[in-house]
């Protein structure tokens, strides 16, 4: 048994029967109604993804704003800490050299 001969027999080119376009293309006439729906789902589908996507999009940059101002309220914390620890340390000092 050989594998390339096998497979050149198998994908030979052939000829369709007679009628296999007519048939096709019957068929395909046939189904035309039942495939208009399909085109009207897609479409939904279509519709809804975008505001799903559209959705998803906007409730990221929100909780990115969000998250930055966070950030900033941390970090004003921060600087006010920074501030009122120097404040104290000046003040330890100040009651430590009066001694």
């Amino acid at each position: 048994m050989n594998l390339e001969h096998d497979l050149k027999h198998a994908l030979r080119r052939q000829s369709p029967p007679d009628g296999f376009a007519q048939r096709v293309m019957q068929r395909l006439e046939a189904d035309a109604p039942r495939r208009r729906p399909v085109w009207w789902r897609a479409a939904a589908a279509s519709v809804t993804l975008g505001l799903l996507l559209g959705g998803y999009a906007t409730h990221k940059a929100v909780e990115h704003r969000r998250g930055e101002h966070a950030k900033e309220q941390v970090l004003e914390a921060m600087r006010i800490t920074s501030e009122k620890m120097r404040y104290a340390q000046q003040e330890v000092r100040a009651i430590g050299s009066h001694d």
